[in-house]
């Protein structure tokens, strides 16, 4: 007489698992494939008249690591917003981003934006920001420069959530990084 692989504990572990791939598979498929990750276009965040401008920093040295700014957010709507991360969407040559942060207001001794070679930041973490309010925090990128940086850091992604629903939206934000003398420190 023959033993039933799924009476064995190996034999059950490896039918479990076959099992919840296929309720995953199924329920992606239902959802609609990979695009039900994606969230919808938002529209809440405005930028403060300061974001506009172009920001930037002229003394980089290769193999140095400078904190960069990302805008402020600022709530255009009568609901809170929680901003959950921010990604820069273009990153020249002769940059990379090394990881995000985020530092509040109190830390940054006001509204700090450009870019800070000394900045203490925090993790990324979420925050939220008041119906028609400024932000009390903002994300950071901390960029490694590798070689003569070819371009600017443009372009932002928020992905944020009101209610129940996550958005995502893209704004405006231009910081310029070049290699040059360094600066003397006092």
């Amino acid at each position: 007489m023959g033993t039933d692989a799924a009476a064995t504990p190996k034999g059950r572990r490896v039918l479990r698992g076959l099992a919840a791939l296929a309720v995953t598979a199924a329920l992606t498929a239902a959802a609609g494939g990979d695009r039900a990750r994606d969230h919808p276009q938002g529209d809440a965040i405005a930028l403060p008249a300061q974001a506009s401008f172009l920001s930037g920093y002229e003394h980089a040295q290769v193999g140095a690591e400078y904190w960069v700014s990302g805008p402020l957010p600022d709530n255009g709507t009568a609901r809170p917003l929680t901003v959950l991360r921010m990604r820069v969407l273009r990153v020249p040559e002769g940059l990379e981003v090394v990881r995000y942060g985020t530092a509040t207001l109190r830390q940054t001794g006001g509204y700090l934006i450009g870019v800070n070679q000394d900045l203490a930041v925090g993790p990324a973490r979420p925050f939220v920001v008041a119906p028609h309010g400024r932000a009390g925090a903002y994300v950071w990128m901390r960029v490694r420069v590798t070689g003569p940086v070819c371009g600017t850091l443009s372009g932002c992604r928020f992905w944020y959530r009101q209610g129940v629903v996550e958005y995502r939206q893209d704004v405006g934000c231009e910081t310029v990084v070049r290699l040059g003398p360094p600066l003397r420190r006092a």
